[in-house]
């Protein structure tokens, strides 16, 4: 059940991430990708295990990979801009950084 909630919270992070960062350019970004580390580290912090976290990553990359290729109408979420480079690249770091910090207390 972890693990569902994890894969489920990471939707919800990447959905937000991808709707959010390019709206108030520069503050929905920085909010995106502030609320994507706090998001994946509370998952961690909560269960006490790095793979809920890694899930938990890996449904937000699976969200943003999507939103990043056209749809069936021609439709872009994620564009080849500065604001799209950024939510990939500072993205993908904060996944990193987040998955590997170590839990102070593991349950």
């Amino acid at each position: 059940m972890r693990a569902l909630y994890s894969l489920l919270s990471g939707v919800i992070l990447g959905v937000a991430a991808v709707l959010l960062h390019n709206a108030y350019q520069p503050w929905g970004m920085a909010l995106s990708l502030l609320g994507t580390g706090v998001g994946v580290w509370l998952i961690g912090r909560i269960w006490g295990y790095r793979r809920y976290k890694f899930l938990a990553a890996l449904a937000w990359v699976v969200i943003f990979v999507r939103a990043g290729t056209l749809g069936v109408g021609g439709e872009l979420l994620v564009q080849g801009n500065s604001m799209g480079n950024a939510l990939m690249i500072g993205g993908f770091f904060t996944l990193i950084v987040v998955i590997s910090l170590r839990q102070s207390d593991s349950h």
